[in-house]
C-alpha cells in the first residue's frame, strides 16, 4: 500500500526536531527559561513522532495483519476486515435490488387482480377486493427494501473510502498534524479514525451474520414465473368463461410440471408466503445495515476518543521554570 504524504511526514518531523533544538539553544543562550522548556517539551513530542513515522510501515502491516487475523475470508480473497465487509455489502446490495424488483412485479400482478371488477349488468362484483391489504403490505415492503438498499450502498461507499484512505492518507496526515503543538489533538484524532475505521468498525459489523436473501428471492420469483398467475391480455377477457376459468386455475390446489419447473396454483397461500419471506429478509437487512453499523460506530467512537486522549496529549514531565 502506497502511503500518501509519507515523505511530507518525515520532513515535518525533521523540521520539528530542528526547531525544538533551536528553541532549546535560544533559551539557554539568552537565559529564556520558558523558551528552553518549550523546546524540551517539543523535542519529546518530536521524538515520539519520529518513532511512529520510522515504524509507519511496520504499524500499517501490523494493523493489516491484525485485521486479517480477525476474519475468515468468505466473500473476498483479500483477507482483511474492511475488504471483506465491502464485498459483503456489494453482494447484499445486489440481492436486495433483485428482491425489491421482484416484489414490485408481484405487487403489480396482485394489484391487477385486486382492482378487477366484473359487471353483470344489474350488479357487479370485485372478487379480489380483499387483496387490497396485501397490496399495501407488499408496496410497503418494496419501499422499505428501496430504503435499505440506499443504506447498504451508503455504507458500502463509506467502507470503500476508508479502505482506500484510512492507512494511506488519514494515518500519515494525523502524524503530520501531531507534530505541531497547536494541532496535536487533531492529529491524534485522525490517527484514531484511521485505525478505528479500518479495524474496529468493520470488525463489529462482520461479527453479525451476513443476510441471506436467497429464500425470499426464490419465493417471489416462483410467484412471478407461475403461469397460473400471469395477467391476461385485454382481448382474452372478452372470451366466454375466460375470467371464471382463470380464477378457478388460480385457486386450484394442484400442480403442473413444465420442463424443469413445478407450478402450484395456490394464489392466496403464495401471497402469504411472499409477505412472510419478505418480512424476514427485511429484518435481516435492517439488522446488518442499521443495527450493526450503529453498534459498530459506538464502539469505534469510544476507541477514537481514547486514542485521541493518548496520542493527542502532551508528554508530561516536571520542569522548573525560573
Amino acid at each position: 500500500m502506497e502511503i500518501i504524504g509519507m515523505q511530507l511526514a518525515v520532513t515535518v518531523v525533521t523540521i520539528s526536531i530542528i526547531l525544538s533544538g533551536i528553541a532549546i539553544g535560544i533559551g539557554r543562550g539568552f537565559g529564556y527559561r520558558r523558551v528552553e522548556v518549550f523546546g524540551i517539551e517539543e523535542t519529546f513530542q518530536s521524538i515520539v513522532n519520529a518513532a511512529i513515522v520510522g515504524a509507519i510501515a511496520v504499524i500499517v502491516e501490523a494493523i493489516k495483519s491484525i485485521s486479517s487475523s480477525m476474519v475468515t475470508p468468505v466473500c473476498s480473497s483479500a483477507g482483511d476486515l474492511i475488504t471483506e465487509l465491502g464485498c459483503a455489502l456489494d453482494k447484499l446490495s445486489g440481492s436486495a435490488y433483485i428482491l425489491m424488483n421482484e416484489t414490485v412485479t408481484a405487487t403489480n400482478t396482485i394489484g391487477y387482480y385486486q382492482s378487477m371488477v366484473l359487471n353483470f349488468g344489474s350488479f357487479s362484483i370485485q372478487p379480489f377486493s380483499s387483496l387490497s391489504n396485501t397490496v399495501s403490505i407488499l408496496s410497503s415492503q418494496a419501499l422499505t427494501l428501496n430504503f435499505t438498499l440506499m443504506l447498504i450502498n451508503l455504507n458500502a461507499q463509506i467502507v470503500a473510502f476508508f479502505a482506500q484512505n484510512a492507512l494511506a492518507l488519514f494515518l500519515p496526515l494525523g502524524l503530520i498534524l501531531r507534530s505541531f503543538f497547536a494541532t496535536r489533538r487533531v492529529g491524534g484524532f485522525l490517527i484514531g479514525i484511521a485505525i478505528g475505521l479500518y479495524v474496529f468498525y468493520p470488525a463489529f459489523i462482520v461479527a453479525f451474520p451476513t443476510p441471506n436473501l436467497e429464500d425470499a428471492i426464490i419465493q417471489v420469483q416462483n410467484f412471478n414465473a407461475n403461469p397460473f398467475y400471469t395477467t391476461m391480455p385485454i382481448l382474452d377477457l372478452n372470451g366466454n368463461n375466460a375470467i371464471a376459468a382463470k380464477m378457478d386455475n388460480m385457486s386450484a390446489s394442484w400442480r403442473v410440471n413444465n420442463t424443469n419447473y413445478t407450478y402450484a396454483a395456490d394464489f392466496s397461500g403464495d401471497i402469504t408466503l411472499i409477505a412472510q419471506s419478505n418480512a424476514n429478509a427485511i429484518a435481516k437487512i435492517l439488522l446488518y445495515s442499521v443495527i450493526a453499523p450503529i453498534f459498530a460506530i459506538i464502539i469505534t467512537m469510544v476507541f477514537i476518543k481514547e486514542m485521541t486522549s493518548v496520542l493527542g496529549g502532551e508528554i508530561q514531565f516536571k520542569t522548573e521554570v525560573i
